[in-house]
């Protein structure tokens, strides 16, 4: 079967864009988000109990859990395509840890790279209006984080001989969701 992977900075509109785009497909894929898949293996050792939590662990914690997270994620792909959510840059406590580690990254084989992209002032927009907690940050820090995901999305599909597709997620949800689902028609 067949992994997209669908990148973005926490506050892009990434998990409600998934969503909508998952629906929009009927069963045809698996949506996985890889940050709760790290939080349940987290949760069952006692590490986290929440999200904002997995930032505070150890870069071995982080590794361990990233590593588990794969294995699920490849499992669910032999039989399922897969929609896989997650940051290729993962900010943490100590600094940016690389989202797809090369064990991790082996593991989940991507057959395709999108970024989802929106302006900073819209991401430190969405951030500000969110349930969940966002460190506040600054335009330029937003900016830093979305070069690293480009950079890394390119290595890792230089790597995996994939593409890389842009759908950029602005205002309207719907819209974005389309966007991504043409390209998964169209690239998978």
């Amino acid at each position: 079967m067949a992994v997209a992977l669908l990148a973005g900075v926490p506050g892009v509109g990434l998990s409600s864009m998934a969503e909508q785009t998952r629906r929009d497909l009927d069963d045809d894929y698996l949506l996985i988000n890889f940050g709760d898949a790290m939080l349940e293996q987290a949760a069952t050792q006692g590490l986290a109990a929440s999200r904002s939590e997995l930032a505070s662990l150890s870069r071995v914690e982080t590794r361990r859990l990233q590593r588990r997270a794969g294995e699920y994620v490849a499992d669910k792909a032999e039989s399922n395509k897969v929609l896989l959510t997650t940051h290729l840059a993962v900010r943490t406590d100590s600094g940016f840890l690389p989202g797809l580690p090369d064990a991790v990254f082996h593991d989940v084989d991507p057959d395709l790279f999108v970024l989802v992209e929106a302006s900073p002032d819209t991401i430190l927009s969405r951030r500000a209006t969110a349930d969940r907690d966002y460190d506040d940050v600054s335009r330029h820090a937003i900016e830093f984080e979305q070069d690293l995901n480009r950079t890394a999305a390119f290595e890792y599909a230089v790597e995996a001989d994939a593409p890389v597709q842009l759908v950029e997620n602005e205002d309207d949800v719907d819209v974005a969701a389309t966007a991504l689902t043409d390209v998964l028609r169209t690239g998978l």
